[in-house]
C-alpha cells in the first residue's frame, strides 16, 4: 500500500495493492487505519480521500465493507471520498450496492 498527501489539492491518495478480498482485507484495513492515525495524516490538510483501486480485479463483500469503513472514517473527519477504478465489474458492484451515491467513482481505463 502506498499513499501520497497532496496539500495543494488537499487530497490523501491511498493506492491499494490489488484485489480486496476476505483473505487480505483485515491486513489492508490494519495498514490503512494505522496510516490514518499517524501524526501527519491526523494533522489534516486533506479534505478528499482518494482510493486508487486500479490494481483490483475483484472486490468481495469483505472488501466492500473495508471501502465503506474508509468512507465513514473520511466522513467523520469532514472529508469526501472518491475511488479510482479500472475494472467495469467493480464499477457495477459500486452501482449495484449504491456505494456510488456516497463515493465518487472515477473510471481509469
Amino acid at each position: 500500500m502506498n499513499h501520497k498527501l497532496n496539500s495543494a489539492e488537499q487530497t490523501l491518495e491511498i493506492t491499494l495493492p490489488g484485489d480486496l478480498l476476505s483473505t487480505n482485507a483485515d491486513q489492508i484495513r490494519s495498514e490503512v487505519f494505522g496510516l490514518l492515525e499517524t501524526a501527519p495524516i491526523k494533522a489534516g490538510g486533506w479534505n478528499t480521500l482518494k482510493l486508487d483501486l486500479t490494481a483490483a480485479k475483484m472486490v468481495d463483500s469483505v472488501g466492500l465493507n473495508l471501502v465503506v469503513g474508509l468512507y465513514k472514517e473520511a466522513k467523520k473527519r469532514g472529508a469526501k471520498t472518491s475511488a479510482v477504478l479500472s475494472n467495469s465489474n467493480i464499477q457495477r458492484t459500486f452501482i449495484f450496492t449504491r456505494l456510488d451515491s456516497h463515493i465518487q467513482v472515477i473510471m481509469d481505463k
